[in-house]
């Protein structure tokens, strides 16, 4: 009965024994529990952040000489301080590239993008489609805007593509203004728009002081479109001196996040008033427009003093479609 006894016992600790490996095994392929893994230390300096939690937009620093030019920007423009930053990226499309220094001269820019009162206060009639005083015009083509400028006398031209990126960026070294993750509470854009455009001046503004630069309605430029950047022209670069399209900036109420990015670039015929695009919803084929607008540029004789901006080093973005 004693080796009856002790042989039971014997098999009862050779099971216990098989199990216990079992359980080692599978601890083995399963990896080691998720607190002992060790962290990557983090470098990244962090954000200034807000009372919300949100990163926080610091207005630039201007000195009292370039206050004083400031307070001479014309109604309903700011003034945005001149100095070298870097264009385009290397971490996100080709168009984007390559990532290059551009110095510009100070200069103004509108506050906000032409509204519909100011277009037919001067142009007499409402090309958009979603009216509203305090909306942004949309659907008007480049033409159209050079009627406009003609009729300004002296008081507006589109920016050029380098003075659009610099003023957007405000001398932020991420994606957006605000930081590299996309945060509502900055931009009207296809998560949170309802699908139209929205009185201007509702989100916060970047650091010049300038409003909806991401988002809301795409913005027209200048200068004509190229596919690779040139490094040539480093001081006030203006793009190439002829060309089919022109290039168009900052996204749309029905853009993606990635459409808004700082660096993003897309392009237009100067002819047309909408930039259409065709997505597919559950094997359907729509055709979407991207509707476009602008904003006014002034130039002003520039001060030789340091840039009050640092230059911007882009993150690295991933792939997105040029329109959103």
């Amino acid at each position: 009965m004693n080796l009856f006894k002790l042989a039971i016992l014997s098999l009862l600790l050779i099971l216990a024994a098989g199990c216990s490996k079992g359980e080692d095994r599978a601890a083995e392929k399963s990896g080691p529990s998720p607190a002992l893994v060790p962290q990557a230390q983090d470098l990244t300096p962090p954000e200034p952040m807000d009372g919300q939690g949100r990163n926080q937009v610091v207005p630039v620093k201007l000195s009292p000489e370039d206050q004083a030019r400031a307070a001479k920007a014309p109604e309903g423009m700011v003034f945005v301080k001149g100095g070298c930053f870097m264009m385009g990226t290397q971490g996100a499309q080709t168009d984007e590239q390559p990532e290059h220094e551009a110095c510009l001269d100070d200069f103004f820019m509108d506050k906000y993008e032409t509204t519909q009162a100011r277009w037919k206060k001067l142009m007499g009639s409402n090309p958009s489609k979603f009216a509203g005083d305090d909306l942004p015009v949309e659907q008007v083509n480049y033409f159209d805007i050079q009627e406009f400028i003609k009729k300004s006398n002296g008081e507006c031209r589109l920016p050029t593509e380098a003075e659009w990126e610099y003023a957007a960026g405000g001398g932020a070294k991420t994606r957006y203004y605000w930081g590299n993750l996309m945060d509502e509470t900055y931009a009207w854009f296809e998560d949170n728009s309802g699908g139209k455009t929205h009185p201007v001046g509702q989100k916060p503004p970047n650091q010049f002081g300038l409003y909806d630069m991401m988002g809301n309605v795409w913005e027209w430029t200048e200068d004509w479109y190229a596919p690779i950047y040139s490094k040539a022209e480093k001081q006030n670069p203006k793009g190439p001196a002829t060309g089919e399209n022109k290039a168009v900036r900052g996204g749309s109420f029905d853009s993606s996040a990635g459409a808004l990015r700082l660096t993003n670039r897309t392009w237009l015929n100067p002819q047309n008033r909408v930039y259409s695009k065709i997505s597919t919803y559950g094997g359907i084929v729509n055709e979407i427009y991207n509707y476009i607008g602008f904003r006014c540029a002034k130039s002003i004789e520039s001060a030789p003093s340091s840039p009050a901006v640092p230059a911007r080093t882009p993150a690295s973005a991933p792939q997105s479609p040029s329109a959103g």
